[in-house]
């Protein structure tokens, strides 16, 4: 077994004992037992605990990310496909469960490591709607704006928007409509 099946072992057994147990219930004894390897092998890869959450919870994040692209890759419009990306990673939190336990979690306890985690995601989303928008604006579908704090205030106003505005049924559209007012 080389060392990447043994990172892989080690970030599966984490995944699935932070999903279950949260992080402040998992050990890296744990972490081992479950991965089938010795402790040792995983200060081996990772210095600390924090160190095998952040990968645990960006490659999940990555993941999940890339497969909710994926089913809107045919959207022909630009900025529906923003809209759906933003409201892909405002309902992790809700509806993934490794997502939503760290959430529970970290609103107990606030801990700094998932603190971290939540706070690489952001950047991870920040970065990929930047992306998005960029190629609009490259393709004159959008206005150019200030790249990525657009992207940073989308991100934010979304979460904002899912979690506290009291919505309708005519809510997504309207806030399709502030999206088009905003890149036209």
């Amino acid at each position: 077994m080389d060392g990447n099946d043994k990172k892989s072992l080690i970030v599966a057994a984490a995944t699935e004992l932070f999903s279950s147990k949260g992080v402040r219930n998992t050990t890296i004894g744990q972490i081992a037992k479950t991965a089938g390897i010795g402790k040792g092998t995983i200060y081996y890869y990772y210095s600390d605990k924090t160190e095998i959450l952040l990968e645990c919870y960006m490659n999940h994040i990555q993941i999940t990310r890339r497969r909710a692209f994926e089913r809107s890759s045919n959207e022909q419009d630009l900025l529906l496909k923003v809209m759906k990306f933003l409201h892909y990673i405002s309902d992790e939190a809700r509806q993934d469960p490794f997502v939503s336990t760290l959430v529970s979690e970290y609103r107990e306890y606030r801990l700094p490591e998932i603190n971290l985690c939540f706070k690489h995601s952001e950047e991870d989303a920040v970065g990929i709607l930047s992306k998005l928008i960029e190629k609009g604006m490259d393709q004159d579908h959008l206005e150019k704006v200030p790249l990525p704090l657009t992207a940073f205030l989308l991100v934010r106003m979304m979460l904002a928007y899912n979690l506290d505005y009291e919505k309708n049924e005519k809510s997504d559209e309207e806030f399709l409509s502030l999206l088009k007012r905003l890149f036209s």
